[in-house]
């Protein structure tokens, strides 16, 4: 989901009671992951863990990062980290905090501080270099920003992790070192959830007004659903979308063609250039962050907001073709690939999050720590080409680290399925 959050920012610190800690990681391990909402039934632990255990020892501050496919990411991550154990600190949106005041007492109290993923958010960078620089918390971050929904294939990280841990190795001078962790993330369903994932689809049909063939496989019918739903996003925003039913090449030109006028135009209105090479989810991330900007400023945003909503509403839309064309289905069409994307559909008709289809594998592969000091030297010092080679160099252990776990993975959520 693409989300804006219209409220006012402001910053929570975090504020850690480690009994509180103690409690909540074990009421996450008994009730939480394997609840309705998650449902870990197995939850494996791969790589090196006892090289983290042993760098802690030294007094290494570790700076975890990781691949961002589901709304489960923070429960495994927590419970991964109890085993090891390392206490730790999500940064985590800000809008999560704005849930209830019950909940924004429990996110500061198990350690956890918000940050504005629109904007630059100082006070957030500074604490998070804070928490590397004390090192009693390792600290944790999801560099692609967002749930996509898809965890065969890592979305390009942002700089900004890579950013905090050179800044706050820097800050340490001789007295220590910062080391970052990248960790693949994986689940896969444990039983045949097709009965289940074919009444969800049935039901958005259902509301949506579209009418299922009976002579076309599931993912088939999955697509034809997700192209549905397009049209109506299409037609809400007044783009006319032709029934190109027998021409699917020309269907997605002409949709490829609708995103690029929309991103266009977008960049225009807020007086955006983009980058030279920058892909067309940079260039929406860049319209996010400066329709926030605009949205929060006490001086325009109130003048401005009916326009920044219509702004908003047509980003996500941009957003929605690009995902809905990706053939991340149909070019490994299994059963986990197929509920991600239905799972998608729900929560973008729906606008919420929706419980997952069935009993899920979780597995996290730690890789070796990488040395930001190394790295630094690598290119003589210099922050900024330092950020450069880090970033692309977690993306890439991440991506690998999936790959690898898909390729051993032998759980029915792997199966093939007919196109």
């Amino acid at each position: 989901m693409l989300e804006f959050s219209d409220a006012p920012y402001h910053f929570f610190p975090p504020k850690p009671s480690r009994p509180l800690i103690w409690l909540g990681r074990k009421l996450n391990q008994h009730l939480i992951l394997p609840g309705s909402n998650h449902k870990i039934e197995e939850l494996l632990v791969e790589g090196d863990s006892d090289a983290i255990r042993e760098e802690r020892s030294r007094g290494v501050r570790h700076l975890f990062v990781f691949n961002h496919p589901t709304h489960s990411d923070p429960q495994s991550v927590t419970e991964m980290q109890r085993r090891l154990p390392v206490p730790s600190s999500f940064m985590a949106a800000y809008d999560v905090f704005l849930r209830s005041k019950k909940h924004t007492f429990l996110m500061q109290k198990l350690g956890h501080f918000s940050i504005d993923r629109e904007g630059s958010d100082r006070k957030a960078m500074s604490t998070a270099i804070d928490i590397l620089k004390t090192g009693d918390f390792a600290l944790n971050i999801f560099p692609e920003g967002n749930v996509y929904l898809t965890n065969d294939r890592v979305t390009p990280f942002l700089d900004g992790t890579a950013f905090i841990a050179i800044k706050a190795h820097q800050a340490l001078k001789d007295e220590g070192e910062v080391r970052i962790v990248p960790v693949s993330l994986k689940y896969t369903h444990l039983t045949n959830v097709r009965p289940v994932l074919l009444e969800r689809r049935d039901l958005i049909a259902a509301d949506t007004g579209f009418k299922i063939k009976n002579d076309v496989s599931d993912v088939q019918s999955v697509i034809d659903l997700g192209m549905h739903l397009l049209a109506i996003y299409l037609k809400d925003h007044g783009i006319s979308s032709e029934d190109h039913t027998n021409d699917e090449a020309g269907f997605r030109e002409s949709l490829n063609e609708v995103t690029l006028t929309l991103i266009s135009d977008l960049e225009n209105e807020l007086e955006l250039t983009p980058s030279e090479g920058q892909d067309l989810i940079a260039r929406i991330r860049s319209i996010r962050t400066k329709i926030h900007q605009i949205r929060i400023d006490t001086e325009t945003g109130n003048s401005r907001s009916e326009e920044m909503r219509k702004f908003a509403d047509k980003a996500i839309l941009a957003f929605r073709i690009l995902s809905y064309l990706d053939p991340y289905l149909t070019e490994k069409p299994n059963l986990d690939r197929l509920c991600e994307t239905a799972e998608r559909l729900g929560e973008d008709f729906y606008s919420k999050i929706l419980t997952v289809h069935g009993p899920r594998r979780s597995i996290m592969k730690i890789h070796p720590s990488i040395s930001v000091a190394d790295c630094l030297e690598n290119v003589g010092g210099k922050a900024r080409d330092a950020v450069g080679a880090l970033t692309p160099q977690m993306e890439k252990i991440v991506q690998g680290g999936i790959d690898d776990l898909n390729e051993a993975n032998d759980a029915p959520g792997a199966k093939m399925l007919e196109i």
